[in-house]
């Protein structure tokens, strides 16, 4: 089952716009286990994501949360927690890694600084 944290392969297919990743790229599957459940029982097919990055960027780094290479993620790299995306579960691809408890929290803090939510 995937779970809130998972971090897979996900394959963006070609570039349409400047708004699409357009190559396979790693995830952090980031929403609550109750969708993933409806995902598992074919209720539902979507998820919300956060894209890996191996790139700083200074400007957003506030929105971003290092994370260092491990399991099947052989760079470090970031979670780029301002380019939530949302997409259809078929894309994901392989299983890389999974993200700590403690590393979640730490997303979940982004994310509500990201949408300035006290």
């Amino acid at each position: 089952m995937i779970k809130k944290g998972d971090i897979y392969l996900a394959d963006f297919g070609k570039s349409r716009d400047s708004f699409a990743f357009g190559k396979k790229r790693p995830v952090i599957v980031f929403q609550t286990n109750k969708l993933n459940y409806a995902i598992e029982e074919n209720i539902y097919r979507h998820i919300i994501a956060i894209p890996l990055s191996t790139k700083a960027n200074h400007v957003t780094d506030e929105f971003r949360y290092f994370l260092p290479k491990r399991d099947g993620l052989h760079q470090d790299c970031y979670a780029v927690c301002n380019s939530l995306c949302f997409l259809d579960c078929k894309y994901l691809t392989t299983k890389l890694s999974a993200l700590t408890e403690s590393e979640i929290k730490e997303i979940e803090n982004i994310l509500l600084n990201l949408f300035d939510i006290d």
